[in-house]
């Protein structure tokens, strides 16, 4: 039987996703640490970013090879991941630079990932829930509560003040979730025992997800109390 994990492109696709996950790991710090909307947090952004692209783009013939090996599950997972992760690198850079026009913000990619998010999401729920997988249905919970929100917006007919930051940094974090997950569950879990290797993956990728939920839950507070609950045009007047 035909194994493209074994071909050398296959190595080569690989070996290129972990080069842009390394490069995006370190790009987040650097973003994260500095100041907002200076040159080095933009500069880092933008690297982190192109990294996030390289990833997507590794990693959906990865995807493929999945089926191809007969591990539809984990196919499944990938091409799940891939939507998601796309969603967020999609609106993370959009907020910022449409920050003046919420409608053309919700045009273009963002309608799409709203309908294809949660179908993906779906998608990868039903597979998980027929093969028992928990990681599967669970991490896909993820996905369709983000598209549910996203559906929220495009009804919506007047943001609230502030609403780009919130999008901008609320995607961020969602990026940020993506590169850890893929450090802890799928690079450093393979280099501890395989006694831990269950509790590890599970740590690895609901850990990063809990510490996402607390910061997220801290900047919408701060959010708030900065911008209140006024409608964008209420400020501007």
């Amino acid at each position: 039987m035909f194994d493209p994990g074994t071909t050398l492109a296959y190595r080569l696709i690989v070996n290129l996703h972990i080069a842009a996950g390394t490069i995006a790991l370190i790009a987040f710090w650097i973003a994260g640490f500095a100041r907002k909307g200076r040159g080095l947090h933009v500069g880092s952004g933008r690297i982190y970013l192109w990294a996030m692209r390289a990833i997507l783009a590794t990693a959906v013939p990865m995807a493929l090879a999945a089926f191809l090996r007969h591990k539809p599950e984990q196919g499944t997972f990938l091409l799940y991941l891939v939507v998601l992760v796309a969603t967020t690198v999609s609106s993370a850079p959009r907020a910022a630079c449409l920050k003046a026009d919420y409608a053309a913000y919700r045009g273009g990619s963002y309608r799409v990932f709203a309908y294809a998010l949660p179908l993906s999401a779906a998608a990868a729920f039903a597979v998980g829930v027929q093969a028992g997988n928990t990681l599967l249905w669970g991490f896909s919970l993820v996905g369709i509560t983000l598209g549910i929100g996203m559906q929220r917006r495009l009804r919506e007919t007047q943001p609230a003040a502030g609403w780009w930051l919130k999008e901008h940094y609320s995607a961020m974090i969602g990026n940020g979730v993506g590169t850890h997950i893929a450090f802890l569950g799928i690079g450093l879990s393979r280099a501890l025992p395989k006694d831990w290797a269950s509790t590890a993956q599970m740590l690895a990728w609901f850990g990063p997800l809990a510490v996402a939920l607390v910061v997220g839950t801290v900047l919408d507070r701060r959010h708030r109390r900065r911008h209140g609950t006024r409608p964008a045009a209420a400020v501007t007047a």
